[in-house]
């Protein structure tokens, strides 16, 4: 067990497995950026299945218990399932995710997933109507989504949808969503836009609070408080007499840094100690040299033991400090 300068533990990894999307939502990878000419990692910057195996090994008797794969889109790495296989029996993570766009998500990929271990997975999904679905994102599938969801509650049981509310954009689409799903076994998580990397344009004007939401589906349903997680992200709640249950995840309006216990891994081998930071430190040297993979131990202990990020707790009163490199994208590390 190790612990931050603000006695917060590390139990959490989110692992990016490529920075590549089929998609192009304005908060995450607009398209006027991501276009034809960005510039990608290349198949051998990216880490492979052994090596992110390896790195969750070396971190697990640090105190590693969750590891969630995101990208870019995660499904667009081959074969999954096999990194999966290795995290769950040969680095024995109790709990491995995944979040998808699910566009990729067939039967039989689902099956495979499960087959190979997989606990959960979250579908982020912001809008069902088709004309909202192409300001959000110029190329979607909401239908085929849609129909994907009801394939992970077929086969995983229950399944979590994320939905980035953006005002004026899609907040017309809350009640929709709760209506299309409201008797599924889905939580429903709204959560408020956040000013992640450098290319999305964000502004505070563009954010629609968790108050806000839980306001507009109060005058539609009753809702019930739900007890949450020590570690968790989000608030819960029920609704009377229906499956459905929502949450509301408000990094803006109310920042949760106090009990952040999580690193990010990029698909590069970079780590970071904060969703907001702009400064990677390279696990991939250590795990690409096997003269220096003894000091890996002590190197993690000296990173994870000088943490101190907070910045969205700093922003509800000052603006806070940045490195001087910009926020890392969010389509490096996933969110």
């Amino acid at each position: 067990m190790i612990k931050d300068k603000l006695n917060r533990k590390f139990e959490y990894l989110r692992i990016s497995v490529t920075d590549k999307c089929n998609y192009r939502c304005i908060y995450c990878m607009p398209k006027d950026i991501f276009g034809s000419k960005y510039q990608f990692l290349r198949k051998s910057e990216l880490l492979s299945y052994e090596e992110i195996i390896k790195v969750a090994k070396t971190l697990k008797p640090f105190g590693l218990k969750k590891i969630r794969l995101t990208g870019g889109e995660p499904l667009l790495r081959k074969n999954i399932e096999r990194l999966i296989n290795g995290l769950k029996k040969d680095a024995l993570i109790e709990k491995v995710m995944i979040t998808t766009n699910g566009s990729l998500l067939t039967k039989n990929k689902l099956i495979a997933l499960k087959e190979n271990g997989l606990d959960s997975i979250t579908i982020s999904l912001d809008s069902l109507s088709q004309r909202v679905g192409n300001i959000m994102n110029p190329i979607n599938n909401s239908n085929f989504v849609s129909e994907a969801i009801n394939d992970v509650i077929d086969i995983f049981g229950s399944v979590k949808i994320n939905m980035v509310v953006m005002k004026e954009i899609n907040d017309k689409e809350i009640i929709p969503m709760i209506n299309r799903f409201i008797d599924k076994k889905i939580e429903l998580r709204f959560i408020e836009y956040m000013d992640v990397g450098e290319s999305n344009n964000w502004s505070l004007e563009n954010v629609f609070t968790s108050k806000e939401t839980k306001s507009i589906i109060g005058k539609y349903f009753n809702l019930k408080k739900l007890p949450d997680l020590i570690d968790s992200t989000s608030e819960k709640w029920s609704i009377d007499d229906h499956t459905l249950n929502v949450a509301f995840i408000s990094s803006i309006s109310k920042p949760f840094c106090s009990e952040c216990n999580r690193g990010r891994l990029s698909a590069n081998g970079n780590f970071y100690t904060c969703l907001f930071s702009g400064k990677p430190y390279n696990f991939s040297n250590y795990f690409r040299n096997e003269e220096s993979s003894l000091s890996f131990d002590n190197y993690f202990k000296q990173v994870w033991s000088n943490r101190n990020d907070q910045y969205s707790q700093l922003r509800l009163i000052t603006k806070p400090n940045k490195d001087k490199s910009n926020k890392v994208e969010m389509s490096h590390i996933g969110g």
